[in-house]
């Protein structure tokens, strides 16, 4: 028997693209829109008597399917997530920190991304059993990290699916024991100053501090293609998508207690920025979970303070990120972690 809540979430990475796997993943999520979108054709020739378009002349002439995954941001499970989005990750054992792990993100700098089989199960109403559908080569377009004052850190992800099945049979989920989540609480932000990239086994250090931010997010769009379409494909995709010039947006709030970020956006100065959140609990020795962000170098886009009505003045403060080629990578998301592997 089953209830309205018992909807989940499975995935694992596929070798051949469109070849679906056995899902082997299944993250605590909180909502998800994944769907069958596909494109109707209608034919428009004219017949004697006929005044409304007939069923025989429709037909699917397109197929794609996809949609987003919200997730809360927690200490082990979300390594498939991370290097869906970017595309490579790496999995190293913390020395001297038995039990602990860092896992390092970055954008992929070869084509293809890698692809994915995700399958959700649905309950019926009224406790019927669990109906599973099953989105063969999905590969993660974009993605979103949030946080906020007094909230949990989350992820949105977005996919596209080569199609989608309904003869999978259903994959009852297996969840990762006792997972913490990263939340407003355990954060810091450094921005500006001097950065040393995290390495395998190091998260970043350095930086300036910002004790003003009240928010954060930062957005990562690979500009997957959407072609592929060929003859022979079905109306499918026949290959992998492709990477293009991607795009790393973000936004900070900030109260106004100094004019750093005034100053560094009007003399439009190259920023590091490093976001790091730290559970209080204990993995190894003196390892500890933890999230990092480190973007290397991102320019301000606004704004000027204004008044707030006798207020607290805020700062809503837009950033792109960009290839400062001050590091290997313009992009870095870490990890330290108990799980062993992505």
């Amino acid at each position: 028997m089953t209830t309205q809540l018992d909807c989940s979430i499975g995935l694992a990475k596929e070798t051949v693209y469109g070849t679906g796997v056995a899902v082997a993943k299944f993250p605590e999520f909180l909502d998800e829109s994944l769907a069958w979108n596909p494109t109707f054709v209608q034919g428009a020739g004219m017949r004697t008597g006929k005044r409304l378009a007939r069923a025989a002349r429709r037909s699917i002439a397109k197929e794609q399917s996809g949609g987003d995954i919200n997730l809360e941001m927690c200490t082990k499970g979300l390594g498939v997530f991370l290097e869906a989005l970017f595309g490579t990750g790496t999995s190293t054992a913390v020395p001297a920190q038995t039990g602990a792990y860092q896992q390092v993100f970055t954008p992929t700098t070869t084509d293809p991304v890698p692809s994915y089989t995700i399958q959700k199960g649905i309950p019926t109403v009224g406790g019927g059993a669990v109906t599973a559908m099953t989105f063969n080569g999905a590969v993660c377009a974009s993605g979103e990290f949030s946080a906020s004052a007094g909230e949990i850190v989350k992820l949105k992800t977005t996919w596209d699916a080569r199609e989608v099945l309904t003869s999978v049979a259903y994959a009852p989920p297996s969840y990762a024991a006792s997972p913490e989540l990263f939340t407003f609480v355990h954060g810091s932000i450094c921005i500006g100053g001097t950065v040393t990239p995290p390495t395998a086994t190091a998260l970043a250090t350095g930086g300036t501090i910002a004790a003003n931010i009240t928010e954060f997010s930062f957005s990562w769009d690979n500009k997957i293609d959407d072609g592929g379409f060929t003859f022979g494909s079905k109306g499918k995709r026949g290959r992998k998508p492709v990477v293009g010039l991607a795009e790393g947006k973000g936004k900070v709030t900030a109260e106004y207690t100094n004019t750093i970020l005034r100053d560094a956006y009007l003399a439009q100065q190259q920023l590091a920025l490093l976001l790091t959140f730290e559970t209080a609990t204990v993995i190894g020795a003196t390892a500890r979970p933890s999230l990092q962000i480190y973007l290397p170098v991102i320019m301000l886009e606004g704004e000027l303070p204004k008044s707030n009505g006798g207020a607290v003045i805020t700062q809503s403060i837009d950033f792109t990120v960009l290839d400062g080629e001050v590091t290997a990578s313009p992009v870095y998301v870490a990890m330290v972690t108990t799980d062993t592997a992505i």
